[in-house]
């Protein structure tokens, strides 16, 4: 039986941190997971290091307000290089890929997310290697993914693999700081394990995510049933190690792997950081009554999000749901504490007498 891993590669795994595009990085990631296809292991691969790659020809604005364009056309010279890069090592083992570029937008639509799954069966079918990238070309702060941790997230649920493997600098996921002296490194983690005291690192110089983007995605897959493993890149055959556990750490996912489709979606297209704060009432009847969210259950709104972005429901600091929204977050925050009767007064158009359906809701005590 073929095995589908996710390997989401950073920045400087396949880039120098001064700029530019490593041949030599991209191809030992190449032949490790060649050696691991021979072993009936079907990869996809995420790949960060466009905009690394791509920078040093384009000129640094001297405008903060700048910096989005300049990381834009970063990409936008850098992909194609990166690109080539990776054909040039994958050449060395008569093997073809694909590129993929994709936005949130594209996994938050259903019918565009399942293209995507479609697309990616197709490929690792005809025995090609599938390389993703965030589309940074387009992408702003709206239909941003944010960084190829979440990427990788929504990746190995629309490809419906068995594992993701994340490699960054730290070999895994320490009690504290690695630099540090004494740091112990946590070998194995169970889905339900609270690691949220555990001090983190910073992000590295070139990459957008770090050490807390990882966990939030361990956080949204493991529940589902599928197992994370954090290692570094700068070992040798790095992600054959890791998939030995003869280094890194493993979250190990729940033993009963989430059944439904359509909710593993939800969890896994959940923006990070966009949520509404619900009262007492509105808490018990979700978790009791198993009904819709209504707003006049909803006291706060926090984060920029759209009609149709998947977002969390909080109680007491808890996560209690996640779900798709009938309404951005102005538009939340007009008819917050209203009852039904009163929406029509406060906006200029009505979507839903409800603010989430039951229907586009998961509650996170149903993915244990």
């Amino acid at each position: 039986m073929k095995h589908r891993i996710v390997v989401k590669v950073g920045s400087l795994a396949v880039t120098h941190e001064a700029g530019g595009v490593s041949p030599e990085k991209i191809q030992n990631v190449i032949n490790d997971l060649h050696d691991l296809k021979l072993k009936g292991y079907l990869p996809i691969l995420i790949s960060s290091g466009a905009i690394n790659t791509g920078r040093s020809q384009i000129k640094m604005p001297d405008e903060k307000k700048m910096m989005i364009s300049y990381q834009q056309a970063s990409a936008a010279v850098g992909q194609p290089l990166l690109m080539k890069a990776y054909i040039d090592a994958l050449a060395i083992h008569n093997w073809p890929c694909a590129q993929i570029l994709v936005t949130h937008e594209d996994f938050k639509e259903r019918k565009r997310f399942l293209n995507i799954r479609n697309t990616i069966n197709r490929l690792l079918e005809d025995g090609i290697l599938p390389i993703v990238n965030e589309n940074d070309t387009v992408s702003f702060e709206e239909i941003t993914v944010g960084d190829n941790d979440q990427l990788a997230v929504m990746m190995t649920e629309a490809s419906d693999a068995e594992k993701l493997i994340l490699l960054s600098e730290a070999d895994g996921l320490f009690d504290k700081n690695p630099n540090e002296p004494g740091a112990k490194r946590f070998e194995e983690i169970d889905f339900k394990d609270d690691f949220s005291t555990v001090k983190i690192a910073t992000k590295t110089s070139v990459g957008r995510g770090g050490m807390e983007t990882k966990l939030k995605a361990v956080r949204k897959l493991t529940p589902l049933g599928v197992d994370v493993i954090l290692g570094t890149f700068l070992a040798q055959n790095s992600v054959s190690r890791l998939i030995l556990h003869k280094s890194g750490t493993t979250f190990k996912g729940n033993p009963v792997r989430q059944k439904s489709r359509r909710k593993s979606w939800l969890s896994t297209v959940v923006k990070n950081d966009c949520y509404v704060v619900v009262d007492e009432g509105a808490a018990r009847a979700l978790l009791d009554s198993n009904t819709s969210l209504l707003p006049v259950g909803i006291k706060k709104i926090y984060g920029k999000f759209k009609r149709g972005d998947v977002i969390q429901i909080r109680h007491m600091s808890k996560i209690l749901a996640v779900g798709l929204t009938e309404y951005n977050e102005k538009e939340l925050n007009l008819i917050k504490g209203k009852k039904s009767s009163e929406l029509n007064s406060a906006l200029d158009y009505v979507h839903s007498k409800v603010a989430i359906h039951k229907d586009n809701l998961l509650l996170k005590k149903d993915e244990l």
